[in-house]
């Protein structure tokens, strides 16, 4: 058994009995942890779609940040909300992650400038790390033999979110512009905190009465937020430029003193020896790779899709956004009724052994993708096999991170593993489009892109999943959280674990068989 982390607080969410079975009460609070999660997804398909409005309304060419301001921000809390999810309980985090979110967009919504609207975003970006407490809470509040299947159910649901999102951003745009996806983005977000706030139960403390390392997760979050920003901004400035190489060298300096300044820390951000345990370490890389690609590729597919179709100068298909949205309606569903599918697999199929399939199905998908894309049945037959292994990566990766780390990690993991998903994507995409770039014609400072570079960014996009693959060949049996509740158990019964720690202004709560096994 993994020793807990210093000090697991009383529990104040004792968990259902153990009896893997669904109730009422369950659904709900699945609902309640996914519609937030998943609006991290949906909201980062409106925005693009609402960019051109915000482009044409403040007449900007910097238009750039109306995206990228929310990306930085949210890299940059993501080690605090870690923290302060074990410290302070998720829910009151996440409530006041929500309740930033809602406000930031709101003002978005009503500035008259540019960069008012810049600075709304800036405040919606407190809502960008959700997902790196929304799994840690699933881990915290289901019951043990319920934990996969209800991390699968929400990482999933994300093919949900890709089929209805596109017709909504359409029609948001074209009837109240920019404006009405940032007001329904905050009544969104404003309809997750009164969920959270009913349904969601507070969760355990994992560390309480200890001091907290600002100095440690600001350097983390700037340096991982100079390294997004110079890749995102690489394509346009130049990779060679001494801004670009600039915001590198700052980011790898910032990333170097992070290990030092750690190590001299009585309470460290982020516990360096649970990241370096090699299990975790491949889990967190692997599972960051794959899932990139699964949520980067499609976005980079919409560029065939819009792109116009003029022989010699754009191999585009030229479809309209609506036309788009309803041919990607067939993918989309794959997807999500393959996560639903392995979620309840998942429970009695070894998860490496899953994920390894949804890897070798998703690398041959986009390797068919890239030689077949022509039209829309050959798209249709090709993003379908790729969907089929991106619904099996979305599903299992939250349980490789369940099954290796413990209970009171478990925020630990998830955390680092959206901060690798947002630093790969950035990564991936400049990658994308230093391939498109590559074979492009350019006429009248517009770049159009031949089917030579379309077909290698799907290539990319197989490769990359290929060395997730390798990686993950090397992950160790994973831990199952039915068991570890188990042992944790009996050896509460034993009196082998630590006492909880009382949190000021909560009675500690008695240490019985109903609750030991969620004490952490």
């Amino acid at each position: 058994m993994t020793p807990s982390s210093s000090s697991p607080s009383v529990d104040l969410a004792p968990r259902a009995a153990a009896d893997g079975r669904w109730s009422p009460r369950l659904v709900l609070l699945l609902i309640a942890l996914a519609w937030p999660t998943q609006l991290l997804a949906a909201g980062g398909i409106l925005g693009a779609n609402a960019t051109a409005s915000v482009a044409q309304t403040f007449h900007t060419t910097q238009v750039v940040w109306f995206g990228l301001t929310l990306t930085l921000v949210s890299t940059l809390l993501t080690p605090f909300v870690i923290k302060l999810g074990d410290q302070y309980g998720k829910k009151r985090v996440m409530l006041a992650m929500m309740a930033l979110g809602t406000l930031g967009e709101a003002l978005a919504a009503v500035a008259g400038s540019f960069w008012l609207v810049l600075a709304g975003r800036a405040i919606a970006g407190f809502y960008g790390p959700f997902g790196a407490l929304s799994f840690a809470a699933i881990r915290d509040l289901f019951p043990p033999r319920l934990v996969k299947q209800a991390s699968g159910i929400t990482g999933s649901s994300v093919g949900l979110v890709a089929i209805g999102s596109p017709f909504l951003a359409g029609w948001l745009v074209d009837n109240w512009g920019y404006r009405g996806v940032l007001w329904f983005l905050a009544a969104a977000t404003a309809v997750a905190f009164v969920l959270v706030a009913l349904l969601v139960p507070e969760t355990p403390r994992y560390v309480s009465g200890s001091g907290f390392d600002w100095l440690g997760g600001l350097v983390l979050g700037s340096g991982l937020t100079s390294v997004v920003y110079a890749v995102g901004q690489g394509q346009s400035w130049g990779w060679s430029d001494t801004r670009t190489l600039g915001w590198l060298a700052a980011g790898a300096v910032a990333l170097t003193a992070f290990f030092f300044v750690e190590r001299s820390s009585d309470h460290p951000i982020l516990d360096l020896g649970v990241l370096s345990r090699r299990p975790v370490a491949l889990a967190l890389t692997a599972g960051g790779l794959a899932q990139t690609v699964a949520f980067t590729m499609p976005g980079l597919a919409i560029l065939l899709a819009l792109y116009p179709h003029i022989p010699g100068v754009s191999a585009g298909l030229g479809w309209t956004a609506h036309h788009n949205a309803v041919v990607s309606v067939s993918w989309n569903v794959v997807m999500f009724g393959t996560g639903l599918l392995i979620s309840r697999c998942l429970r009695t199929f070894d998860a490496r052994k899953v994920w390894w399939a949804g890897l070798l199905v998703m690398a041959a998908g986009y390797t068919l993708v890239g030689f077949y894309h022509g039209g829309e049945l050959e798209l249709i037959l090709t993003s379908c096999v790729a969907n089929v292994g991106a619904g099996v990566v979305v599903a299992t990766a939250p349980a490789l991170v369940v099954g290796v780390v413990s209970r009171d990690e478990q925020g630990l993991g998830s955390g680092m593993l959206n901060m690798l998903i947002s630093l790969f994507g950035a990564i991936f995409t400049a990658g994308a489009y230093a391939i498109l770039t590559s074979d492009s014609t350019v006429v009248e400072d517009t770049a159009f892109y031949q089917d030579n570079g379309y077909s290698w960014i799907f290539w990319f996009g197989a490769m990359v999943t290929l060395v997730a693959l390798l990686l993950s060949l090397f992950i160790p049996t994973l831990r199952d959280p039915v068991e570890e509740d188990a042992a944790g158990a009996d050896a509460d019964g034993q009196g082998m674990r630590p006492a909880p720690v009382p949190v000021a202004g909560l009675a500690p709560a008695p240490t019985t068989p109903s609750n030991a096994a969620t004490t952490g």
